[in-house]
This record gives C-alpha cells, structure tokens and sequence, in this order.
C-alpha cells in the first residue's frame, strides 16, 4: 500500500486551564489516501474539531504530529483548510468574502489578485459552494 497523503500518528491533546490540565484526545492514529473521503462523526465534544484544527495547522497537539504529503504540520498552509459554519464567519460578508479573508492572509505577496481569485473560485468548487458565493452565511447550511 501506498504511503498515506494525509497521516496523522498518535495524537495526544490535552488543554490546561486554571491548573487544571484536561485531555481530550489520546493515541488518535488515521492515514487518509489521496482523493479519499472521510467523515468523522460523534457526540458534541468529543474531539471531531480538535482533530480537524491540529491537520489545519491551527493548534498543536501535545504530542504526536500530522503528515501531509510528505510534510510535517505545524502551522496553517495554502493546502488545507476549514470552513466553519457557525460564530468563525462574519456575518455581514458574503461566502467568497469570508473565504477571501483566508486567502488574501495566506498568499498577500505571493499570488496576484486574479490568482487569489481563481483560488478562491476552484477551493468553492471544489466543496461545492461555488453556487452561494453571494450568499451570506445565514442564507446557507
């Protein structure tokens, strides 16, 4: 078998607040193949966007690590990303501008407006959204 595009290896995740440390997560081992789909499902709190936010590159776990095409995750990329549904969008902006925002962080510098553009434009496709990039976040589900 082939080496896994998206590997993540015995991830641990705890949070620590008020003294008091909490574990959340403990030996979470998943290799995904390229151009295979996932879903993860379980009761609220249980990890599901832990896991997602650690392959994004936005928390770190406490131990254990991700691999993404052969390269170690260990801060947000232009190759992964989350759209979150709820409180994470702004409300007044539409689908394309709060994916937007994302982007234009990402490769200010690097890409061409036009560029940024059709990144923007292929990633909706590609989740297919491409239809409510004029809708505003309570407008979709």
């Amino acid at each position: 078998m082939s080496q896994a595009y998206l590997s993540i290896s015995r991830v641990d995740m705890a949070f620590s607040r008020g003294g008091v440390t909490n574990p959340v997560l403990a030996d979470v081992n998943l290799d995904i193949q390229r151009g295979e789909y996932i879903s993860l499902i379980g009761h609220s709190g249980c990890g599901k966007s832990t896991v997602l936010n650690i392959v994004a590159g936005l928390l770190r776990a406490t131990s254990g690590g991700v691999i993404v095409d052969g390269r170690e995750v260990n801060a947000p990329g232009p190759d992964r990303a989350l759209v979150f549904q709820n409180h994470s969008l702004l409300p007044w902006l539409t689908v394309y501008q709060n994916v937007e925002i994302a982007v234009q962080k990402i490769f200010r510098g690097k890409r061409s407006a036009a560029e940024q553009r059709d990144w923007i434009l292929h990633n909706l496709e590609m989740v297919s959204m491409s239809h409510a990039l004029d809708r505003l976040p309570a407008e979709i589900s």
